[in-house]
C-alpha cells in the first residue's frame, strides 16, 4: 500500500501491453505478485505496477507506485524515476501511452 507522501502515476495505453514481457524485454527485474500485480526493481528502486484494467499479461490501464526509493542515497526525482521507467517498458512495445496522470502530495518535499 502506498504512503500518501509517495508518488503514484496512473497510465492509460492505446493497445494492451503484457507487462511481464515487456519488462522482460527490457530487461527489468520484477515478481509477479498476483494477476494484476508486478513488484519492480528499477534503478535499485522498488515499483509496485498494478493492472487497473485487464490483467498483468494485457493491461490497458495500470498504475505504477513507488514503494522504496534507491539506498544509494542521490536525491533523485521520484515522478523523473518512474516516467523513465514507463519509458524503458513502453519502448518493448508498440503501446502508446495516452493518458498520463501523476499524483503526489501537496507539501513540500525537502
Amino acid at each position: 500500500m502506498t504512503d500518501e507522501n509517495e508518488p503514484v502515476q496512473h497510465c492509460t495505453v492505446d493497445e494492451p501491453v503484457n507487462l511481464p514481457t515487456a519488462l522482460e524485454a527490457a530487461a527489468i527485474e520484477y515478481l509477479d505478485v498476483d494477476d494484476q500485480r508486478t513488484i519492480v526493481i528499477y534503478q535499485h528502486a522498488i515499483l509496485m505496477v498494478i493492472a487497473s484494467e485487464g490483467q498483468a499479461t494485457a493491461a490497458r490501464e495500470f498504475t505504477v507506485e513507488l514503494w522504496e526509493e534507491p539506498p544509494d542515497g542521490l536525491p533523485r526525482d521520484p515522478d523523473d524515476l518512474i516516467t523513465a521507467f514507463l519509458d524503458e517498458l513502453l519502448a518493448t512495445t508498440d503501446a502508446v501511452l495516452v493518458e498520463f496522470e501523476g499524483q503526489q502530495d501537496t507539501e513540500d518535499h525537502d
